[in-house]
C-alpha cells in the first residue's frame, strides 16, 4: 500500500493547532474572575453584586452560544449601544 510522501511525518504536530479544552476553561475562568477578585480585594463587593455579575455573564454566554436570536436586529439598529451590553449569535 503506497502512501503520499510526508503524510505521516506531519501528523504528530497537527494537534498543536487545536486549543485544549482545559486551556480554554482556564482562560475563561481567569477573564471572568478578574472583576470578582477586584471587587473583593478593594472591599466593595457584596453578595448581590457577585451573584448579579455571575448570573449576567452566564446568561449572556449561554445566549450567545445557543444560536437563536432572542433580540431582534432592529432593536440593535434603534439603540446601537445595546450591542456592547448583550452577546448574541449575530
Amino acid at each position: 500500500m503506497a502512501s503520499k510522501p510526508g503524510c505521516l511525518t506531519d501528523w504528530p504536530w497537527k494537534h498543536l493547532a487545536v486549543t485544549h479544552p482545559f486551556a480554554e476553561l482556564l482562560s475563561y475562568f481567569l477573564l471572568f474572575a478578574m472583576p470578582v477578585i477586584t471587587t473583593v480585594l478593594s472591599g466593595t463587593a457584596s453578595m448581590v453584586s457577585l451573584a448579579g455579575y455571575i448570573t449576567y455573564v452566564d446568561l449572556m454566554n449561554n445566549m450567545g452560544h445557543c444560536n437563536f436570536e432572542f433580540i431582534p436586529n432592529t432593536l440593535f439598529s434603534f439603540f446601537p449601544p445595546l450591542k456592547y451590553l448583550m452577546y448574541t449569535p449575530s
